[in-house]
């Protein structure tokens, strides 16, 4: 499997998402439209997957199986990295489909459980994407951004979870006060966002990886103003440092502006 260049952003697929009702219904119905899908983003220029399931009711057999076969079809379907729900990772017949190529997304900053779920992400040579997130703090400001990310990078070295498979996701969160509320318009700190990516880097001397979706900066957007947000948020993200991005592959704009080589050069592509 071929790596991009390491100046290049990873692309990844947001198609395969359990919110998209094309996906639910190839997911309940039609392994060959599952692969179609899958394929026709990789067609389209993604560099890796995102194939999330969504959350699994505790030993329920159909949803195990269906995992299972999703993992499946898509990883026989294409050959790019696939970047998994957390119930994937609980698989261990679909974790072993994907050996070596797997990226675990989302998990959270939880201290509670973040040290077991580095080292079962170990026992499938499995990377993880890490939310800056946990119980009792989400955080707005860069300095809780980066307190947590040093939290994440410490639980790491403990456990002997390499860094080299380690993604950071700094999140988009709406400002918390009402006024802000108001002024925004359902836009998040974007500046903070972009200046914890910028940071981010100094926490290690490795190289600390970065990733986002780019769908979560407009939630609160109405759908019309989504596409241009994006458009206009990607060169942002790219010049901050960003490493890694889940989008929307279809959108021919934002390809162009995520295939352009404007960042400097990075010491590791995204590779699982």
């Amino acid at each position: 499997m071929k790596n991009k260049k390491s100046n290049q952003l990873f692309v990844i697929g947001q198609d395969l998402h359990i919110m998209n009702p094309a996906f639910v219904q190839a997911l309940d119905h039609s392994n060959t439209a599952l692969a179609a899908m899958a394929k026709q983003q990789v067609e389209a220029g993604a560099d890796g997957l995102d194939l999330n399931l969504g959350p699994v009711r505790k030993e329920c057999g159909k949803d195990n199986r269906r995992i299972i076969r999703a993992v499946q079809t898509v990883s026989e379907a294409v050959d790019v990295p696939l970047f998994v729900s957390v119930s994937v990772l609980n698989q261990p017949q679909a974790m072993e489909l994907i050996r070596g190529r797997a990226t675990v997304n989302s998990i959270t900053a939880d201290p509670a459980t973040l040290a077991a779920n580095m080292q079962q992400a170990n026992g499938f040579a499995a990377q993880l994407v890490v939310l800056l997130v946990r119980p009792g703090l989400t955080p707005f400001t860069v300095e809780e951004r980066l307190q947590l990310a040093m939290e994440v990078l410490e639980t790491a070295e403990r456990v002997g979870f390499p860094l080299t498979r380690l993604l950071l996701d700094p999140l988009f969160h709406l400002r918390p006060d009402p006024m802000s509320w108001q002024l925004s318009r359902g836009m998040p700190d974007i500046d903070s966002v972009l200046e914890s990516i910028a940071l981010m880097g100094e926490l290690s001397r490795e190289k600390i990886r970065t990733i986002a979706a780019l769908s979560s900066s407009s939630q609160f957007l109405a759908t019309v103003k989504r596409k241009s947000l994006h458009e206009r948020l990607l060169p942002l993200l790219i010049g901050a440092g960003l490493d890694a991005v889940i989008l929307n592959c279809h959108h021919q704009q934002l390809m162009e502006i995520a295939t352009l080589e404007l960042r400097l050069p990075q010491t590791q592509a995204i590779s699982a």
